[in-house]
């Protein structure tokens, strides 16, 4: 893993949902196949897959070893992921984030995607795409994405596709 920013914000202590701490995030590039990659294959299929009776390791990975992968992290522990994909030399698909599910609406997902849109932009990535879970697409247009198309079903759910261009 190599270390690409840290994130200082709050989030709520496990055992005391009432109270707060500070805790160190980092956002951290994932190296495919490393434990950090397997750590990143149990979140998404917790998150995203056993919700609806699937399997992650049912999926060919082995694709995902030319994919762009990143994690926020917690006290080195994995809170949150999501693959980059490069389509072109500016545009970059974003696909499989997933926040764990003791730090959802923590504020974790946002400060992955932004992180990851400064990593990306600072790659020279202009443009992004995904494929957003219907149910998850105000995430995304709170944070700038619009949707590009009708909705469709994907791994049984209906999705919409989203996208959002930085200024040049």
């Amino acid at each position: 893993m190599s270390r690409v920013c840290d994130l200082s914000f709050r989030v709520p202590r496990a055992s005391f949902q009432s109270a707060w701490r500070d805790l160190r995030m980092t956002f951290l590039s994932i190296e495919f196949g490393s434990e950090a990659y397997r750590e990143e294959c149990e979140l998404r299929h917790r998150v995203l897959r056993v919700p609806i009776g699937l399997s992650l390791y049912d999926e060919d990975l082995s694709r995902e070893s030319g994919q762009m992968h990143f994690g926020l992290f917690a006290e080195r522990k994995l809170v949150a992921c999501a693959i980059a994909v490069a389509i072109s030399s500016t545009e970059a698909k974003i696909r499989q984030m997933a926040v764990s599910q003791g730090t959802q609406r923590q504020g974790c997902g946002r400060k992955l995607l932004q992180a990851l849109e400064r990593e990306l932009a600072a790659r020279g990535f202009r443009h992004f795409s995904l494929n957003a879970r219907v149910v998850a697409a105000g995430f995304y247009e709170k944070l700038g994405y619009t949707r590009t198309g009708p909705e469709f079903t994907e791994v049984g759910l209906p999705h919409v596709k989203m996208e959002k261009r930085l200024a040049s």
